[in-house]
């Protein structure tokens, strides 16, 4: 067993001890006496202040309903953009074998958690992070507010460290229970709210249709919504005012065990020849090495000093030498995340903007080394790259969030939104809203099935070679 199945292994013991745990003190009433509920192995830790700051902000209720009206469509567009591409992933996991074991494919990168996966860093990874979560939650509380939807409280979300935020909306308003069937959640909520006044005149509330929708698809179009801004600026302003050091091919990383790492090369060193033939694009690596075997001998000659290689096999053709790293072309990579944004009026765009972190990676791990700040950004020194990687992954965290949640699956958003579209839309052609009832839920469940199978199986196939 390698060392990340085993970090995976570990991990994964102390989860299912932590949710024990949890579990026990739950059964035992003492969560709940200290205000902390649990939502499988996460703890939801209450608080039920804030209510006035909430209204504050609700207050403009024209423009909140107007910007979540606006939005819908799009959380409809991503809704089926994103069940096609896991229907598509669920093809390639059943017609394609699974790829080789190495550090892109590990599974340790199927969770989008900063640190753990290879893609993601600690530090922007939290930040971006803890920036989704805050404003999907906090937009699905305001958009409440604003249709008079009951918010019982906020809370903060943990798995051994803080994950997030969360909202506790009252869902017997939200999806409609009649006032004579009170659980003994209500009753409980009735009592902890009891000196509130504000609470006590207020008189129940049934979301309409439109309302609940509404509120639904907040947190995702506020995602999308910073996702928008994060790339405008990241895109525009501060890309503008990045210029390359040196031209040429760098080394973006090596894998472990294989001939470039066990020779020594490092991250960010630039090739310049190879068996003395120059290599000054990504075209010159990729047509040399098309031509070897495995076994040949080539001299690397980088930046930092000189190589003597023998290559191995190429894990997806055998007949193929293999150095067993990755390369990128320093002003190449440069004008092409700046052109990045032209290409988002094709679906090939998406895909590749829905896949940053994989696709530049050489580009973002390596920006203090190729490139320098210019203009204005020149103040900052290397400071101006911090700012440019947490706008960047502000962004992306909050677009694949915003992408994820748009699945037409519950709980998630999408699935919740979709069965409220497709009630509507089969109580005018029914006439009859329990037939309507059964047949939304039964659609949307038969989407998320198909959902969970997607997921599974992407995470068996990419976890194949490591088990």
């Amino acid at each position: 067993m390698d060392t990340t199945s085993k970090i995976i292994l570990v991990l994964f013991l102390v989860f299912i001890l932590r949710w024990i745990v949890i579990y026990l003190l739950d059964r035992k009433g003492i969560l709940e006496r200290h205000n902390i509920s649990t939502i499988g192995p996460i703890l939801m830790f209450k608080t039920y202040k804030g209510q006035h700051f909430l209204e504050k902000i609700a207050r403009p209720k024209r423009f909140w309903r107007g910007f979540a009206s606006v939005g819908i469509p799009l959380v409809f567009a991503a809704m089926v953009f994103m069940f096609v591409l896991f229907l598509r992933v669920a093809m390639i996991t059943f017609t394609q074998p699974p790829p080789p074991p190495n550090p892109l494919t590990s599974p340790r990168n199927i969770f989008l958690i900063p640190g753990l996966n290879t893609y993601i860093p600690l530090v922007e990874g939290i930040i971006g992070l803890a920036v989704t979560l805050l404003i999907h939650e906090f937009a699905h509380a305001i958009l409440a507010k604003v249709e008079g939807v009951k918010v019982k409280s906020l809370a903060l979300l943990t798995i051994i460290v803080p994950i997030g935020a969360a909202t506790e909306i009252d869902e017997d308003e939200l999806f409609g229970k009649p006032n004579d069937e009170k659980d003994e959640n209500d009753i409980k909520d009735i009592e902890i709210n009891k000196d509130n006044k504000d609470d006590e005149a207020r008189p129940k509330k049934i979301a309409k249709s439109g309302e609940r929708v509404r509120i639904l698809s907040a947190g995702v179009i506020s995602n999308f919504f910073i996702a928008f801004i994060a790339f405008l600026l990241f895109f525009g302003p501060v890309l503008g005012s990045i210029a390359p050091i040196n031209e040429g091919v760098a080394v973006s990383y090596t894998m472990e065990g294989f001939p470039a790492a066990n020779a020594g090369i490092g991250n960010g060193e630039i090739i310049k020849s190879m068996n003395d033939q120059e290599i000054a694009t990504i075209s010159d690596f990729f047509n040399y090495m098309e031509g070897t075997a495995p076994g040949d001998r080539v001299l690397i000659v980088t930046n930092d000093g000189e190589y003597d290689i023998i290559l191995a096999k190429n894990p997806e053709n055998p007949n193929k030498g293999y150095l067993g790293l990755s390369v990128y072309d320093i002003g190449g990579s440069l004008n092409s995340i700046k052109n990045l944004p032209r290409t988002l009026g094709t679906l090939g765009g998406w895909l590749v903007l829905y896949g940053l972190p994989l696709m530049y990676m050489g580009f973002l791990n390596n920006l203090a080394t190729f490139y320098v700040p210019v203009g204005f950004a020149s103040l900052f020194g290397n400071g101006f790259f911090w700012i440019a990687r947490i706008l960047l992954w502000v962004g992306w965290i909050n677009l694949v969030a915003g992408l994820f949640n748009s699945l037409p699956a519950t709980p998630l958003d999408g699935g919740y939104i979709l069965r409220e579209t497709l009630l509507k839309a089969f109580n005018k052609v029914t006439k009859d809203k329990e037939r309507a009832e059964r047949m939304s839920h039964t659609v949307v469940n038969f989407m998320g099935i198909l959902v969970a199978i997607s997921i599974l199986s992407a995470i068996l196939w990419q976890s194949w070679g490591y088990i």
